[in-house]
């Protein structure tokens, strides 16, 4: 079971106990009696489902209570379950049909694309696409092929918020992606150039991506991927990024370690410690082995376990991971988590300023200035900033 090093067990809802202790594709008899006693004791199914809605964690609920629980579940309360995982099983399978018809389209144009978490994440480590929840696909392609990518998009009656696409080509702001959005609101495609945005460069590179990628069978048909070992870094390196506030970010590491136990961690660890992600990598093992049970050689679980900073995020991770709404964050909280997990006081004030001031494509739509007056976006940005979080900023005070 779970560990008591990194979370409190007793301040937890039943339900939120419930679901943390569902979260798994791994029955064991000690956890299976612990969610038995623990959905024996609900009375707000429905805050169960919240709960794993919002940790994106559903589809693994509710396979671990129908398959192993089923007595201790209200009928009633299966049933909503078992409705809520249809509609996102059905979802699923509406995504993955529609990575392979798009990448097939894309193949087709002569652009290679590698796809990366959604249903590609699902296959390779929950085994299903039906057991992850996710929202929307994601694609790596070369950023020259980025007009023609739009083009065929557009012409698939997906929509880009984007109304200046110019700026994207020049390589000046902060974006690293392009988010379209299918009409009618069935799925969105968010087009990378960039593994990663420049103020959080710690993933592979897109070279890695590029050389490594492999074919794999989404039942739908087959499109190129990330590779095992790029895919597990990454979901540390980008995790960190937004904060390990959902329990479904654990989830994917920790299935992603259980579908691959011959890869080699230490190797990782490595080139990790070479991009400057050892920290978020290591972050990323703690606590998919201490909350998910993910199985880990001792000998990097003690690595993680006596790096001070490493338990540090993970303990802050943990213990706010089920906070209420009650307990509201401040309007620093956001980044707490992915500067602590950057190494060095130069990386971190890069990130700082890079998140803050660098210029995006929302300055560029609002202002467009000719190139050589790019750098004028530095000045402008702090204000744009002000005017829009300012006020925000006070009333929390």
């Amino acid at each position: 079971m779970t560990s008591d090093a990194l979370l409190d067990h007793s301040s937890l809802s039943g339900e939120a106990a419930l679901v943390l202790c569902c979260a798994t594709t791994a029955a064991t008899p000690s956890r299976t009696a612990r969610a038995s006693g623990l959905a024996a004791r609900v009375r707000d199914w429905d805050n169960v489902i919240d709960i794993a809605m919002k940790h994106a964690v559903l589809p693994l609920v509710h396979r671990y209570l129908s398959l192993e629980c089923t007595a201790a579940v209200p009928e009633a309360a299966m049933t909503k379950l078992r409705t809520q995982w249809q509609m996102i099983a059905l979802y699923n399978r509406h995504l993955a049909a529609e990575l392979v018809r798009l990448t097939g389209l894309l193949r087709a144009a002569k652009i290679a694309t590698v796809a990366f978490k959604g249903p590609v994440l699902a296959a390779m480590a929950y085994g299903s696409i039906n057991l992850r929840q996710f929202v929307d696909l994601d694609i790596l392609v070369h950023q020259a092929d980025l007009p023609r990518v739009a083009e065929i998009l557009t012409a698939e009656r997906y929509l880009s918020p984007h109304t200046r696409r110019e700026g994207l080509a020049t390589n000046y702001f902060q974006e690293s992606e392009d988010a379209f959005f299918a009409a009618g609101a069935m799925g969105a495609v968010d087009v990378h150039w960039k593994a990663t945005p420049r103020s959080f460069r710690f993933a592979p590179t897109e070279e890695s991506f590029w050389h490594r990628a492999r074919a794999i069978d989404l039942e739908f048909g087959t499109v190129t991927a990330i590779a095992p070992e790029d895919l597990l870094l990454y979901l540390c390196v980008h995790a960190a990024k937004h904060g390990w506030v959902q329990l479904g970010a654990i989830c994917d590491v920790a299935e992603t370690l259980r579908a691959r136990p011959a890869i080699d961690l230490m190797a990782i660890l490595d080139e990790a410690t070479t991009l400057g992600s050892r920290r978020m990598f290591l972050t990323g093992m703690l606590l998919a082995h201490e909350l998910a049970g993910a199985p880990l050689p001792d000998e990097l679980v003690a690595v993680a376990r006596n790096d001070r900073n490493v338990s540090a995020i993970a303990r802050r991770v943990a213990s706010g991971l089920f906070r209420g709404a009650g307990r509201a964050a401040t309007p620093f909280d956001p980044w707490a988590v992915p500067i602590r997990s950057i190494e060095g006081t130069g990386a971190q004030i890069y990130y700082v300023v890079q998140r803050t001031l660098a210029p995006t494509m929302g300055d560029y739509e609002l202002i467009p200035l000719p190139r050589p007056l790019f750098p004028l976006y530095w000045l402008i940005r702090p204000f744009r900033m002000a005017a829009q979080y300012g006020p925000r900023l006070v009333r929390k005070q």
